[in-house]
């Protein structure tokens, strides 16, 4: 970069050139730097049973569907009955963007509270809460992993198909492709411009 001296005495069009340079490769450093950040965290879609809605038995399992797909590691879901007991069943699983708890055969009827955590594709930690009725207690038949079936009036949501979800860290590749290739070109040009102002000023 020439100094303030230098650039005092270069014609008026070689400073606006400098000057735009500069912006092109700060807006390069935006792009680069926010461009993933826009991914930010993942976001709930749907559940099943859908929030506060109220089904005829206790489903065999509940089911989270994410707009990405969520890190495996560190999921925790609490599914708490009327009293509070926890009526979860074995581990939850993931699978693509939709993770799935399965319920404790019998487990009674009533206001359920889930509680739930995860671990976003951009690796930070979300959670939140939601709640359905039961109007009578779960089969004693064996709960068998898989996502309750709608209960159509009872306003159930199926979880969304799996092809709905998206490879955040594609995505995010992308936008770093981007942002280097944007910044090269931008020291390129700014180098350029460079040059030949100091060029043109000491021939002036």
């Amino acid at each position: 970069m020439p100094s303030p001296a230098t650039t005092a005495h270069l014609p008026h069009a070689h400073t606006s050139l400098l000057r735009t340079a500069v912006a092109a490769v700060l807006m390069a450093l935006t792009v680069l730097l926010t461009g993933p950040a826009a991914q930010a965290h993942d976001a709930i879609e749907a559940t099943n049973p859908a929030n506060g809605s109220t089904v005829q038995t206790v489903p065999t399992s509940v089911v989270l569907t994410f707009d990405h797909i969520p890190i495996g590691v560190g999921t925790e879901i609490f599914v708490k009955d009327p009293t509070g007991t926890n009526q979860t069943d074995g581990q939850p699983s993931t699978v693509d963007n939709s993770v799935t708890q399965r319920l404790k055969p019998g487990a009674p009827a009533g206001r359920y509270t889930i509680v739930w955590r995860v671990v976003s594709s951009d690796s930070h930690p979300i959670e939140g809460t939601f709640t359905f009725t039961a109007q009578a207690s779960g089969t004693a038949a064996s709960s068998a992993a898989g996502p309750a079936p709608a209960q159509g009036p009872q306003g159930t949501v199926p979880a969304a198909p799996a092809s709905a979800s998206a490879d955040t860290g594609g995505a995010q590749l992308i936008w770093i492709i981007i942002g280097a290739a944007a910044l090269v070109l931008a020291v390129a040009a700014l180098a350029f411009f460079v040059r030949r102002a100091l060029r043109r000023g000491s021939e002036e």
